[in-house]
């Protein structure tokens, strides 16, 4: 799948997006410590900046992409786990959406970093106003079904790439039959 074979279009984020909401204000003086991954605007570790209780006021999100409003401005991460958003970082949810999707979303609104720096933040009306290009089906309506497609066959390349590299340091590291490991063999040497 390529996506040069594709017609592309521009959406507005609210088009794509059925929710959009962005996370409150909470000090570090004000974290409890806890479980729940805290995310801001870190473009590290998928945002999440502290492991913390949820508490009145805060607003917990699961399976969407935040997105960092300020500091490392226009940085996306898709967010399969529940999760406390700080002010700086806009939750942006679609229903019925998979995770292949939500990664392929991710990696659009990616690009639109570069048009926001740290004088020029992401607030509620420009993500309003934010256009993204995205592949159109015979409809021109966005083509969620080769979004999908195309990041599972990315995946698949990449954890064949991974298993490859995998086997060979194994080779390198003295294990000569990884099929042998396997079986239950065991590891003789490293």
């Amino acid at each position: 799948m390529k996506l040069s074979d594709r017609e592309w279009k521009d959406f507005s984020v609210p088009y794509i997006f059925q929710k959009i909401q962005r996370g409150k204000r909470l000090k570090n003086a004000d974290h409890i410590s806890g479980i729940i991954p805290y995310v801001s605007s870190t473009a590290n570790n998928n945002g999440v900046d502290d492991y913390i209780e949820a508490i009145d006021g805060t607003r917990v999100f699961e399976n969407c992409i935040s997105l960092a409003n300020s500091g490392s401005v226009g940085t996306a991460f898709y967010e399969p786990f529940a999760f406390v958003a700080s002010d700086h970082v806009t939750s942006l949810k679609r229903e019925n959406t998979s995770q292949y999707v939500y990664l392929f979303l991710t990696a659009v609104l990616e690009q639109q970093g570069s048009n926001f720096n740290f004088n020029r933040e992401i607030n509620d009306l420009r993500i309003r106003k934010m256009r993204v290009m995205l592949p159109v089906d015979d409809n021109d309506e966005p083509d969620y079904q080769f979004m999908e497609d195309y990041m599972k066959e990315l995946m698949t390349a990449k954890r064949k790439q991974y298993q490859e590299y995998v086997e060979q340091r194994l080779v390198k590291l003295g294990v000569d039959d990884m099929k042998n490991t396997e079986r239950g063999g065991g590891i003789t040497s490293i």
